[in-house]
């Protein structure tokens, strides 16, 4: 998330201050009550927890859903809302967005708040972003939308005309996992300035509110002030803080000005909690800004944007200005800066030893000292010095930060995991006096983070430099070998490798040195002294329709894409509480591998909210501890009971009035172990002690693989691995269980309401026709919410059985991500026999994957039924093993089995030809496959267009020009480098054994249709599809025709929504009943002449025509797969080779969709689906504690999906044209898993870049790189040595 805002904390002790503030001497009384506006309502609420934020008492109230929540931590985006606001001494209302999920309710005291809901609806009319957003194709799951809306709206209130790149640089804090952010920028700079089409008015954007009535002056009882809950003052003056403090000894006070460093550093448990609350934003003083001859001085409750701002306004009055500022750029993202303090950052590093700082190293090397006052008085500090003194009573008043003497070069540098919003692996300032001559003047200041706890001085370094020439080589030798001993990382288990921080903590000193000489520099390196400047990203789209087919093959917005960029799409998470409902929250272990011996809930009981813990011995007579009792599958238990399988196995379930209060009491339950062992967490650890589960099948075996491969030219053996995804869905594993008088009503966000039914009947003990299932949509899920649903779920019920109450549980994101299980990582060995021109002659290959606790999900199967991607070869012998591990039971993710098995043979592949020393590209052509060969999975390829689309991709994306371009860049660039990598792909599609129930009704009122099918809408566009199916089928408007939820009432016994065929076979189930009910209606119709469809209707009805249709689709096919999709693409990535940090600079997808249903949402998938699969290769990886097995990556601050400016720059999607599917459902293919499978490529072509480095020293190419890919690993990879820098 990168760096945020805390607050001063006071540690006096314990003692707690009683509600009426009595044993308080202040004038200063406490805050009670808080007043704002809302959406043009005025707002005034009393007595509420000054723990409770803006974004839980927004979505406590009806009709305010529309703001999301998700990560809780700043990281996500989905929370943003629009405020204005009027800083003390300032003269204007500043407009911002803010995380409102990080916001406490009392702080927006006398703000003007605006919602998604405030801006425009269905009932009011629809903003123009809205509109934009939902016309072109920039919401799939929605969850998101509401999010990136609010933060659009906000920049246009502050900034009327926005220029391209101030919008795109706009959503460094949003995240979207489904639209690959493409459509999404594209929707948003056609509000630029810049921007080709006609520019709309700030004017014209304004909306009447849609809300009206009385202003809400109520409180949910759930939120109101508990007896134990913190007081919460907002002061005046400095001096009233200082009286606060000082007059309660054994409190622990916080002061905030955002309270955005909560979003790092969570209040999870008791010991987290406050018992003061200081809101500095009253204080006027605080933001006072003064430039004088020499400096510039800035309150401590000035912004990180604000700050930003008054440093670019003034560069030109010192040199280091609008460095300082750029980096501030990199600070965590638009709406944390918009909020947190530049001093509250400064104290999230001085209470905080695992906190790299990039405002405290920026402004230690730029020399700015801190006032600091306390109630003695106030003094002067250096930021080294800040970091010893005792800030317990102490507040930062201001900084005072010098402006830079002539000569001084100032630089700094932060490299992360990703492009936006992340914390650094190392950050760096230098500022050095350096006279005409190039001879260094005084002490330079050379500050890192990110090696040590703290920012460390290369001390040794800086003095060695004193006076030296900056052009004589040998002080540039003399500084690397200085800067060696200087730089001593630890080894914190999350922090890259000591390795690497040490290797690039010397590489940006290069960097430096280089800036510092830049006139002098060859043009080989020069590149190295200046900073990369991503360009503004573009993309284009191509496709064929057929409009005598329209509304099919029509590309039009998903029809509830308007809904979801207004907040008004419900979710699961969404749906208005219930009387009396409680919340749910999973008690979960924290050491694997080892028995449990008891719980210890004493703590708990004691909590405010504390309503019951529940365990298996509450699971009723009859009922079974386990939620995966569907044929097929082994049992999976809601609770462990006597052993802990991995650390975040759920061992209990806390019931409480407010999900925040079960959130809390279930951190506070303890988990008693005994018989504790090293936990197995990786599939080499699994090999090593042979823990497997039993076979996962039988290998695959075709031709006589080891003859084929002894009577070789070349035999050749290596090995690949790619490691686990999180599935990353915006809204997290929830469910909602409401007692009925004849069972139980199931709200679940699941892709299978079947076996979650079967689920809460099974742990229950009651018939399954006793529960009913609904999901109207699911905000993202990608086969995360398939098998591990049901446990949320089945958790519910048991809550509501035991207090016959409303149970929902909305898993938190640390939990989710310890507790559910992700992608299985695969490992393969291989040994291959191939030609003197790489055309491999037979395979021998052992795949393992790692199923996690239970093998109930493994993949392994579809990894064989795709590890022969694209290519023909004769002789095949691949052994499955399905490892057992002590971590979450790994589930499918989207692609799962064939993502990991197209990679290891696209390895495979490309370590022949590097072993060979041959193009990449001709050994892949050579043994690509031929129409009417067969698999190694015995299905002929009767319509096999591997070859041509090969052909097609490699002249429209230019690749021989490209290459020959890329090979000049290299020649000429040290540092830099480039790859390129073509990609082809073969992807299975099975219908067998998928059933699924339609149910189209006409309604004879108005003609008016309703249409529930058996999958469920995740954001693939299931639902418009089917609409466009049933309004060509039926011959009217799709405006008439409502897709109403999933339920197990209407598809009883049906599959889940996973595979990429849901959306296929749903279409057909409408089709076929839509033809039935044509076939009922024409011959009336006929005798009626030309009547209109309502006349129709009625007058079927009038004469007893069944206007609803249901249809049971379960599809045979003679082979496993239907058919096979096709397609290809080459993706060209930049590499800084010094830091190992990538720019995806094109990527060309040529993807064979058949003849698409609907292209806006086809390309929408293949879009998302590959940025999905660059984060898998590129940016997403997991961390364990060895001895305990904690997953340590648990959040949005350790663990990083791409961003909106990690996707290609230039992005080119095109669907094969006029290439309907013979043997598909409307002649379409399926979109949204096969694209996902040739996103590699962008491994690969960091891996021709890296090769291109490794060249430079005569280093080995051949080598496999395994997945992730991350920016650490690839710089390591390079081989950088300080012995090559040269200038």
């Amino acid at each position: 998330m990168g760096n945020a805002e805390s607050p001063t904390v006071a540690h006096i002790g314990t003692q707690q201050l009683g509600t009426d503030g009595s044993e308080m001497t202040t004038q200063v009384n406490p805050k009670t009550s808080v007043s704002f506006t809302l959406n043009g309502d005025a707002v005034f609420v009393e007595n509420a927890s000054p723990y409770l934020s803006l974004n839980d008492w927004l979505r406590s109230q009806p009709g305010l859903s529309g703001t999301k929540k998700m990560c809780g931590e700043g990281g996500c985006g989905c929370c943003v809302v629009s405020v204005k606001r009027l800083d003390p001494g300032a003269l204007e209302e500043s407009a911002i967005s803010i995380i409102s999920c990080l916001c406490p309710l009392y702080s927006v005291e006398g703000w003007t708040i605006t919602t998604v809901e405030g801006i425009g609806s269905s009932r009011s009319g629809f903003h123009p972003i809205q509109v934009r957003v939902a016309e072109r194709n920039g919401s799939q799951c929605g969850y998101c939308t509401p999010g990136f809306v609010m933060n659009m709206y906000s920049l246009l209130d502050q900034n009327p005309k926005p220029t391209k790149q101030e919008i795109e640089d706009n959503f460094d804090g949003n995240i979207c996992r489904c639209t690959g952010y493409r459509p999404i920028l594209e929707a948003m700079k056609t509000f630029a300035v810049d921007n080709d089409i006609a520019w709309i008015d700030i004017e014209d954007l304004s909306t009447t509110c849609p809300r009206t009535g009385k202003p809400c002056r109520g409180l949910c009882k759930a939120h109101v002030r508990g007896p134990t809950d913190p007081l919460w003052y907002r002061p005046s003056t400095l001096a009233d803080v200082l009286t606060i403090i000082q007059n309660n000894p054994g409190s622990k006070v916080k002061l905030l000005v955002g309270d955005t460093g909560k979003g790092v550093f969570k209040v999870m448990s008791p010991a987290d909690y406050f018992d003061i609350f200081i809101d500095l934003k009253g204080i006027s003083d605080l933001y006072q800004t003064q430039l004088t001859g020499s400096s510039l001085t800035v309150g401590a409750a000035v912004t990180l944007a604000s700050l930003i701002q008054i440093l670019q306004e003034n560069q030109q009055v010192s040199t280091n200005f609008q460095y300082i500022a750029k980096h501030l750029l990199k600070v965590a993202n638009v709406p944390v800066r918009n909020v947190g303090s530049w001093a509250g950052n400064l104290m999230l590093t001085h209470d905080h030893n695992d906190f790299p700082s990039d405002v405290f190293t920026v402004l230690a090397a730029a020399g700015a000292t801190l006032t600091i006052a306390n109630a003695s008085g106030s003094n002067t500090y250096t930021l080294l010095d800040f970091l010893k003194v005792d800030m317990t009573q102490s507040v930062i008043v201001s900084m005072e930060l010098p402006f830079a003497s002539a000569g001084i070069i100032f630089r700094s540098f932060k490299v992360m995991p990703r492009n936006q919003n992340a914390r650094a692996y190392v950050n760096a300032a230098f500022s050095m006096q350096v006279d005409p001559n190039s001879i260094v003047q005084g002490t330079p200041v050379l500050v890192f983070g990110g090696i040590q706890a703290h920012a460390v001085l290369a001390v040794n370094t800086a003095n060695l430099l004193q006076q030296q020439n900056l052009l004589d080589p040998k002080t540039l030798k003399s500084a690397m070998a200085a800067l060696d001993q200087d730089i001593v990382p630890d080894a914190p288990l999350v922090a890259a490798s000591v390795q690497y921080r040490k290797s690039l903590a010397l590489s940006l000193f290069y960097k430096y040195y280089l800036a510092c000489i830049v006139d002098h520099v060859s043009p080989r390196v020069v590149t190295a002294a200046n900073p990369y400047v991503r360009p503004i990203s573009s993309g284009t789209q191509s496709y064929s329709t057929v409009p005598s087919n329209y509304p099919i093959t029509q590309p039009i917005p998903k029809l509830a894409s308007k809904l979801q960029a207004s907040g008004e799409a419900q979710y699961t998470t969404d749906i208005p509480p219930y009387p009396d409902e409680l919340a749910a929250a999973f008690v979960l272990t924290t050491q694997g591998n080892a028995t449990i011996t008891g719980i210890n809930v004493d703590l708990a009981s004691k909590m405010p909210g504390f309503m019951m813990v529940l365990t298996v011995a509450d699971i009723p007579q009859g009922g079974q501890n386990n939620f995966l009792p569907a044929v097929g599958l082994h049992p999976e238990p809601v609770f462990a009971t006597t052993f802990s399988e991995y650390a975040g196995h759920a061992v209990a379930l806390v019931l409480a009035d407010t999900q925040e209060y079960a959130n809390a009491i279930a951190q506070s339950i303890t988990v008693n172990y005994q018989n504790v062992k090293k936990p197995i967490l990786t599939i080499q650890e699994a090999i090593t002690a042979e823990s497997f589960f039993p076979s996962p099948g039988p290998p695959i075996v075709m031709g006589n693989a080891k003859d084929a491969i002894a009577g070789s030219a070349h035999i050749i053996t290596g090995d690949i691995s790619c490691g686990a995804q999180y599935h990353f869905y915006m809204e997290t594993q929830t469910s909602l269980c409401i007692p009925e008088e004849d069972g139980y009503t199931v709200h679940s966000s699941t892709q299978w309401t079947d076996l979650t039914q079967s689920a809460v009947a099974t742990v229950l003990g009651i018939p399954v026709s006793s529960v009913d299932v609904t999901v109207k949509r699911v905000g993202g899920a990608y086969g995360g919410k398939i098998t591990r649903s049901p446990q949320i779920a089945a958790a519910c019920a048991l809550g509501a059985y035991a207090t016959k109450r409303p149970v929902r549980m909305h898993m938190d994101i640390d939990t989710n991500m310890q507790m559910i299980g992700k992608r299985e990582p695969y490992y393969a060995t291989f040994t291959i026999g191939c030609t003197d021109s790489g055309v491999i002659n037979g395979i021998e290959m052992t795949v393992y994957n790692d199923a996690g606790c239970y093998g109930n999900d493994s993949t392994v199967q579809a990894a064989l039924n795709a590890i022969d991607n694209a290519y023909f070869v004769q002789n095949w012998l691949v052994t499955p093993v399905t490892c057992k591990t002590n971590t979450a039971s790994n589930t499918a993710c989207r692609s799962p089995g064939t993502l990991p098995g197209i990679f290891i043979m696209e390895s495979l592949v490309d370590y022949v030809a590097k072993s060979l020393n041959l193009n990449v590209e001709q050994v892949k052509l050579a043994n690509l496959y031929q129409q009417g060969q067969v698999t190694p999975y015995n299905i002929p390829l009767n319509y096999c267009s591997i070859r041509d689309i090969w052909d097609q991709l490699y002249k429209s994306a230019e690749v021989d020009a490209r290459k020959q371009y890329i090979s000049q860049f290299n020649e000429i660039n040290r540092w830099r480098k480039r790859g390129i990598s073509v990609v082809p792909l073969k992807f299975g599609l099975g219908w067998s054994g998928a059933p699924y129930t339609v149910l189209v009704s006409i309604y004879a009122t108005d003609g008016t249709v309703a249409v529930t099918h058996g999958g469920v809408e995740v954001g693939q566009g299931i639902n418009t599809k089917v609409a466009q199916v049933a309004a060509k089928t039926l011959g009217i408007s799709i405006d008439m025709i409502k897709i109403k939820p999933s339920n197990s009432l209407t598809n009883p016994n049906g599959m889940t929504t996973g595979g990429s065929i849901s959306s296929e076979l749903a279409c057909l189930g409408v089709l076929n009943a839509c033809t039935e009910l044509k076939h009922r209606i024409t011959p009336i119709q006929q005798v009626m002449g030309n009547p209109t469809w309502v006349e129709l209707i009625q007058k079927c009805y009038s004469v007893g025509i069944d206007l609803s249709s249901k249809q049971f689709t379960y599809q045979t096919t003679d082979f496993e797969f239907a058919y096979f999709s096709y397609g290809a693409t080459c993706a060209e990535v930049e590499l800084d080779v010094l830091t190992g940090e990538t720019q995806v600079i094109r990527v060309d997808i040529l993807y064979d969709c058949g003849e698409s249903i609907n292209p806006d949402i086809d390309v929408g998938q293949v879009e998302g689906a590959f940025v999905m699969g660059m984060g898998y290769w590129m940016t997403e990886r997991f961390i364990y504690d060895p001895d305990s097995g904690q997953l340590l990556t648990h959040n949005s601050w350790e663990y990083k999906p791409p961003s909106s400016q990690d996707i290609p720059i230039d992005w080119r999607v095109e669907l094969l044209k006029n290439a309907p599917n013979p043997i598909g459902i409307l002649r379409s293919k399926a979109s949204g898993e096969p694209p996902q499978c040739m996103s590699c490529s962008v491994l690969f072509a960091a891996k021709r870049a890296v090769e291109s480095a490794r060249a430079e020293i005569q280093g080995p190419q051949v080598f496999s790189l395994d997945g992730p890919a991350t920016t650490d690993v690839i710089q390591q990879y390079c081989m950088v040595d300080p012995s090559q820098f040269f200038f």
